[in-house]
C-alpha cells in the first residue's frame, strides 16, 4: 500500500501580508458602519481566495517524488555534483517548483524546476562545493513551491538518499617512465606480480623511488632494486611508494594524482593501501577512490 504523502504549507511573506490586508478591511467594516456589509464582504471573499489558493499550493506537490539519486566521486575544490530523478506521478502537469537543502544547511543550494509533464520523469543536478576529503550524507532536501499566487510555501521532505564521496586532490609527480626496463617512478609496472630480485648500481635516469636506501647507508654507494615481471602490464600504486611525502594528505594526494594518470593514459592498476586484505583494482574505479577518501578515517 503506497505511504500518504506528507506536504507542509506555511504562509510565505506574500501569505502575512495578504492576512493583515483582510484584517484591516474587516476592521474598516466596524469603523464605517455605512458600508460595512460591503466591506465585510470584500474580507469574505478574499477569505475564499486564500483558502482556494492554500489547497492549489498544496495540489501543486501532490505526486511528485524523488525516484533516484546518483553522486560520483569528485577531488576536493570541485563540486560535488547531486544528480536526481524527479517523477510527477499525477495527471497535471506541476509547475514552479525547486529542489533545494533545507533551512539549516550551509551552504544552502537550490535548483529551479519550471515545469514537470504529467507523467513524467525529469533529471535535475545540485552542486555542492566541497572543502576536504571523506564521504558525507546527503541533507535532506527539500521539493517546493510558491505557487500558483505565491502567498504559501508549500515543501516535501526526502531524507537519506545516499552519500556522496569526496577523495584527495590529485597533486604530486608523474609516473615516470624510464627506457631501460619500463618501470615508473614512484610506482611499479609489473606484468601480473613484482618481486625484489637483487641490486645494481645506480645508473643516471633510473626511478629515485627504485633506489635502496638502506644500502645506501651502509656502504654509501648508491644501489638501484632490480625487479622480476610477469605478464599483465598492471601499474603497482602502493602506499609505500610515496615515503618521500611528509603527511598523510600529500601522500594521498599523489596516489591521486597517479590513479588520475593512468586513467589518462588507459593504463590499468592496482592500488595497496594496507587498509584492504587484497589490492584495489581499477576496474573497480569507484571503490578505489573511496578508499582514498575515507583513508584513516577523515571524519
Amino acid at each position: 500500500m503506497k505511504s500518504r504523502e506528507r506536504i507542509y504549507i506555511i504562509f510565505h511573506w506574500a501569505g502575512l501580508v495578504f492576512g493583515v490586508v483582510i484584517l484591516l478591511i474587516f476592521l474598516s467594516g466596524f469603523i464605517f458602519p455605512a458600508v460595512g456589509g460591503l466591506i465585510q464582504t470584500l474580507g469574505i471573499t478574499l477569505v475564499v481566495a486564500g483558502v482556494v489558493i492554500l489547497i492549489q499550493s498544496n495540489d501543486n506537490l501532490r505526486g511528485v517524488e524523488i525516484l533516484n539519486f546518483r553522486s560520483a566521486p569528485v577531488p576536493v575544490g570541485e563540486d560535488s555534483i547531486w544528480e536526481l530523478t524527479i517523477r510527477n506521478d499525477s495527471d497535471r502537469e506541476r509547475l514552479g517548483l525547486t529542489v533545494r537543502t533545507g533551512w539549516r544547511v550551509r551552504p544552502r543550494l537550490a535548483v529551479e524546476v519550471p515545469v514537470i509533464a504529467a507523467r513524467s520523469t525529469l533529471t535535475v543536478a545540485l552542486r555542492s562545493p566541497t572543502l576536504r576529503r571523506g564521504r558525507f550524507p546527503i541533507p535532506a532536501l527539500w521539493i517546493s513551491s510558491v505557487m500558483p499566487a505565491g502567498l504559501c510555501f508549500a515543501w516535501k521532505h526526502f531524507p537519506n538518499l545516499g552519500s556522496s564521496v569526496v577523495y584527495p586532490a590529485p597533486v604530486g609527480r608523474p609516473l615516470d617512465r624510464t627506457p631501460s626496463d619500463g618501470v615508473t617512478d614512484g610506482a611499479s609496472t609489473r606484468q601480473g606480480h613484482e618481486d625484489v630480485t637483487g641490486h645494481r648500481p645506480y645508473e643516471p635516469g633510473d626511478a629515485l623511488t627504485r633506489m635502496d636506501w638502506r644500502v645506501f647507508a651502509r656502504t654509501g654507494r648508491l644501489a638501484v632494486r632490480t625487479l622480476e615481471e610477469s605478464g599483465g602490464g598492471e601499474v603497482i600504486l602502493r602506499w609505500r611508494d610515496t615515503h618521500f611525502l611528509e603527511t598523510d594528505e600529500e601522500r594521498l594526494g599523489q596516489l591521486s594524482f597517479w590513479i588520475a594518470q593512468c586513467r589518462r593514459e588507459n593504463r590499468p592498476f592496482q592500488l595497496e593501501l594496507g587498509t584492504e586484505p587484497n589490492p584495489l583494482s581499477s576496474r573497480e574505479l569507484s571503490v578505489c577512490l573511496e578508499a582514498l577518501a575515507t583513508f584513516g578515517d577523515p571524519r
